[in-house]
């Protein structure tokens, strides 16, 4: 069986930064799978992927654009200190999340506390920044 549209793939996999410094990997997050062509995988990885069988193994080399997207300026803004979360203490790398009720959360990170409250950043922590992969597929499989 070969990957495509609608199959279940478990993957190992290594990610690291464009420094080489380690993002992720399945040695200590255990191995990934999603269901290809449903979006739940990073563009370049799918599209490498496409077509190939169970104990393929690829190096890949993924732009921002490939990866989480670029980084996104407008992304970066300050919020005022009342409409920060109330006991949770603001420093660089604090994440927050955003949104309540039926409005989709979406995830902050805080660069810096301001005299008005906190800089705050809505882009992914690796956006903007190219994504070296190791991959071995393990398993292929139609979804239960």
């Amino acid at each position: 069986m070969k990957i495509m549209n609608g199959t279940l793939v478990t993957a190992a996999y290594t990610f690291r930064d464009e420094h080489g410094d380690m993002i992720g990997s399945s040695e200590s997050n255990g191995p990934l799978t999603y269901v290809h062509g449903g979006g739940q995988m990073l563009r370049g990885i799918e599209a490498a992927l496409d077509g190939r069988p169970v104990g393929c193994r690829l190096s890949l080399t993924l732009t921002p654009e490939e990866a989480f997207g670029p980084h996104r300026p407008e992304l970066v803004f300050e919020a005022p200190r009342a409409n920060l979360p109330a006991g949770i203490r603001i420093e660089p790398g604090v994440e927050l999340f955003s949104g309540m009720g039926d409005r989709p959360a979406f995830q902050l990170r805080v660069v810096k506390e301001t005299e008005a409250g906190a800089l705050l950043d809505g882009n992914h922590p690796h956006a903007g920044k190219t994504l070296q992969v190791e991959l071995e597929v393990l398993d292929i499989r139609e979804p239960e």
